[in-house]
């Protein structure tokens, strides 16, 4: 019996060596297989987004419902992903990259700021996966569109009324760098595009101009690489968040500029800027009483991913 146990014990654990080592490399081409699958839907999706963004900017209708249709095709190619490759191992989020990279000992103010990006990248993917992208207005310039997709009031990071204003740019480049450092590879994802001015001129009912506000352009947040929070993301889109000063009581209109420079592959700076005009709804302007300052309250960016 003890001879019997002592060769059967090495094939039983040689047998499960086997199985284990199938298993890993199974479970690694799938995960090769559908990455490489969800490399091409993502490259499909921007050439996509490239025709669709097309549409005049005096058709926000049209090209909301472009954006609708094109995000629906996107998330229903990926389910069809998962579902070919029910077998592949998610991906973690930047969180629990980076725990794992700092083994255990990422810092309390580190950790913070990673887990707010999580909550807004994922809240972005959200406004996209249900349907739920709207535009304010929206501004073409050199190939690409800036969208206004939300603009309401609230308390400021800073903690003064403000008003939020959240965008999406399409159409921007987007760079893949690789740094070497302590025999690892980091492969970021980078989009060169440096929002350099945003500036707001009030009209009144007459359309005389009443007042104007600007400041330095770095929105508070900008989504750089969402694909480093939620691996999901579609390629091609950069959404950030500005906060400005409410908007003075007597402006009937505003009118909303906004320059970028784009470095181009060879290093040279393109420019760009983005102009849109509004009406003034009640939401976006200061309380009655309250004194108009003109000033942009988040001048520089306090974030960016």
């Amino acid at each position: 019996m003890r001879k019997l146990l002592l060769v059967a014990l090495p094939i039983g654990l040689a047998i499960l060596a086997a199985v284990t080592f199938v298993g890993q490399m199974r479970s690694r081409a799938e995960s090769a297989d559908a990455r490489l699958e969800r490399a091409r839907l993502k490259r499909d999706f921007t050439e996509r987004a490239q025709v669709a963004k097309a549409v005049p900017a005096d058709k926000p209708a049209e090209w909301q419902a472009e954006v609708a249709a094109l995000s629906r095709w996107y998330f229903d190619e990926l389910q069809t992903i998962r579902n070919r490759h029910p077998g592949e191992p998610p991906r973690p989020n930047a969180v629990q990259a980076a725990e794992e990279d700092q083994k255990g000992k990422l810092k309390r103010e580190q950790k913070e700021q990673l887990e707010d990006f999580q909550k807004y990248a994922e809240s972005r993917l959200a406004i996209l996966k249900e349907g739920r992208y709207a535009i304010v207005a929206s501004a073409p310039a050199e190939g690409m569109r800036l969208d206004l997709v939300s603009i309401e009031s609230g308390k400021s990071p800073d903690g003064a009324p403000g008003l939020r204003v959240d965008f999406a740019l399409w159409g921007a480049p987007r760079y893949v760098e690789r740094e070497h450092a302590n025999d690892k590879t980091v492969t970021r994802n980078v989009v060169p595009v440096a929002f350099k001015r945003i500036a707001f001129s009030f009209l009144d009912p007459a359309g005389k101009l009443y007042g104007e506000m600007s400041g330095a352009g770095e929105p508070y947040q900008k989504l750089t690489d969402p694909e480093r929070f939620v691996d999901d993301f579609p390629s091609g889109v950069l959404f950030g968040t500005w906060w400005v000063e409410p908007f003075p009581r007597e402006a009937a209109t505003v009118k909303l500029d906004v320059d970028a420079d784009v470095r181009e592959p060879s290093g040279a700076v393109r420019p760009a800027t983005f102009t849109a005009t509004m009406p003034v709804p009640e939401t976006w302007k200061l309380p009655p009483g309250t004194a108009f300052q003109g000033e942009i309250q988040i001048r520089e960016a306090a974030q960016k991913r």
